[in-house]
């Protein structure tokens, strides 16, 4: 029984050696895809004035792939929610906004979080411009309303 325990896990390893030569296209691309910074913040402030509360940033990375994240400077209330939005002026695809609750975006930030950030977009298109939006939400118990919000120079 020990010998047979030994060649099934010996296998396993070796099979696990094959599957790993095999990467799906999305982790070529993404590990081609390195070069990530920020090309464009604002601090997100209540009511337009300072303090600020967090930072929004447009980020860009050497694919040409474009995405917005917030980061709030401490985790959010049980009443609270906040998202960035990317939006796109020009291009094929002038006038997407895309949210952190779009499809491939992390989710809003929400009680206990700090950070979410859109969908990754491509964009080779040089006439494409981006900003990137915050937004803060309270719910009293009323329903949400924008309590703040600031945005990115529009770049590309």
């Amino acid at each position: 029984m020990k010998t047979l325990g030994i060649l099934l896990s010996t296998a396993g390893l070796a099979g696990g050696g094959v599957f790993a030569l095999v990467q799906p296209a999305q982790a070529v691309q993404a590990a081609n895809c390195s070069g990530a910074r920020s090309i464009s913040s604002a601090q997100i402030f209540r009511d337009h004035r300072p303090p600020g509360w967090g930072d929004v940033r447009l980020i860009r990375d050497n694919c040409s792939q474009y995405w917005a994240e917030v980061t709030m400077d401490s985790r959010l209330p049980k009443y609270a929610l906040t998202s960035a939005y990317l939006v796109q002026y020009g291009g094929s695809n002038n006038g997407r906004v895309l949210s952190c609750d779009s499809n491939g975006g992390t989710g809003a930030v929400v009680a206990g979080q700090r950070t979410c950030r859109t969908p990754k977009v491509r964009s080779l298109d040089t006439s494409a411009t981006f900003v990137a939006v915050a937004r803060e939400f309270h719910d009293y118990g009323g329903g949400y309303e924008k309590i703040s919000d600031n945005q990115t120079d529009r770049t590309r």
